[in-house]
């Protein structure tokens, strides 16, 4: 697929076939974030890939309790707006994703640590247009606090010294959403100064 038309057709999918996905494919998206470039050449990534519907199950579980917490804060403009998005603060339908893709990055010590998350962030959207030139679905989920994020450590066994920077869901698509509205390049784009 064309760079700019793969960028383009992206989407945030939160409805999922069942199919499995197949693991040359699977291994095609992770070599995407592999291949990320990252601060001082770092890599701190580490991918730890869930399949068990148990354990995506527990994830959701935790992920929506969080969300419908955070959502009560929104105002209702604001939870119109994600809504009519296909946002929720009901998280379940991770554990429909066939693959969670938890991103999670090591805490360096002479580094700091915006350097590392950015970094990490680059592997993520490789991995994203990975999945979409794979004719694959995805969204990321962030999380709403350090409480939710350690909830979801210790499900995963993730070390003290790792964070996560957000969980990649991954399948075939059920839906193809429209494309979203996009402010045009002349209302974030100047020259020479801001």
């Amino acid at each position: 697929m064309e760079f700019m038309m793969l960028a383009a057709k992206r989407r945030s999918i939160r409805k999922f076939r069942p199919d499995a996905v197949a693991s040359d494919v699977l291994g095609r998206v992770l070599e995407a974030g592999r291949w990320a470039p990252s601060a001082g050449n770092c890599q701190p990534w580490r991918f730890v890939l869930v399949t068990d519907v148990q354990v995506k199950g527990k994830i959701a579980e935790v992920c929506t309790g969080f969300s419908r917490e955070h959502w009560r804060s929104f105002s209702p403009e604001r939870a119109k707006y994600l809504a009519a998005r296909g946002g929720t603060w009901d998280k379940s339908y991770m554990r429909n994703a066939p693959v969670l893709i938890t991103v999670c990055y090591e805490l360096l010590q002479d580094m700091k640590e915006e350097l590392v998350l950015a970094s990490v962030w680059m592997a993520v959207e490789n991995m994203l247009l990975a999945a979409t030139a794979e004719r694959l679905g995805s969204c990321v989920y962030t999380f709403y606090s350090r409480r939710e994020e350690s909830s979801v450590k210790r499900i995963l066994w993730v070390p003290k010294n790792y964070r996560i920077a957000g969980i990649v869901q991954i399948g075939h698509p059920s839906v193809e959403p429209p494309a979203p509205y996009r402010k045009k390049l002349e209302e974030m784009v100047s020259y020479q100064h801001f």
